[in-house]
């Protein structure tokens, strides 16, 4: 009676996994220093946990990753993007859940395992950029394709009026302890 399951779309992301980020987020917020988070992240994830920044729509992020995925981008590609435009991804939900303990089960779909790729690496230092993610978005000419908000708020990171993703050495990460 204490779990809930909730159905979310793949590979592009919906509603229900919205309002579930949501949840989770709402969660973390109330944890603490004697809680301990259990993460079971798999293949996937980065589609079934969106929840875009401030200012992007998800439908706005359903269209780059659309984008993304039809233009033959790599894995790697569409989550230095996803990333950048999510408020879990890339270490936000480390960031929730300081400083409570993480525990993070990892079921790896990507080659060599890199955590920062699997599920767009929630609990885990970003390595990617901004910078890099315009990048990408250059590269498969997709800037003018993508919405205005997501142009600008990439702009925005690149000048660094946007605080970047959490990096190695970020305080959110002394907790969260990683098993592929």
């Amino acid at each position: 009676d204490r779990t809930e399951t909730i159905e979310a779309g793949h590979p592009l992301p919906d509603r229900n996994g919205m309002e579930g980020a949501e949840k989770i987020h709402h969660l973390l917020k109330e944890s603490g220093p004697q809680d301990l988070v259990i993460l079971v992240l798999s293949g996937g994830g980065s589609a079934l946990l969106p929840l875009p920044v401030k200012g992007i729509s998800l439908a706005e992020k359903q269209e780059v990753t659309q984008l993304l995925l039809d233009c033959g981008a790599d894995i790697r590609e569409i989550n230095t993007v996803r990333k950048h435009i999510s408020q879990v991804k890339g270490g936000g939900l480390a960031r929730w859940a300081f400083p409570s303990t993480v525990i993070s089960f990892i079921l790896s779909d990507v080659v060599g395992d890199p955590l920062d790729v699997i599920a767009s690496g929630p609990a885990v230092p970003d390595p990617s950029t901004y910078a890099e993610a315009w990048e990408i978005l250059e590269k498969f000419d997709l800037i003018r394709e993508v919405a205005s908000s997501i142009r600008e708020y990439l702009l925005l990171g690149r000048e660094g009026q946007v605080d970047e993703t959490p990096k190695p050495g970020d305080p959110a990460f002394q907790r969260v302890h990683h098993l592929v």
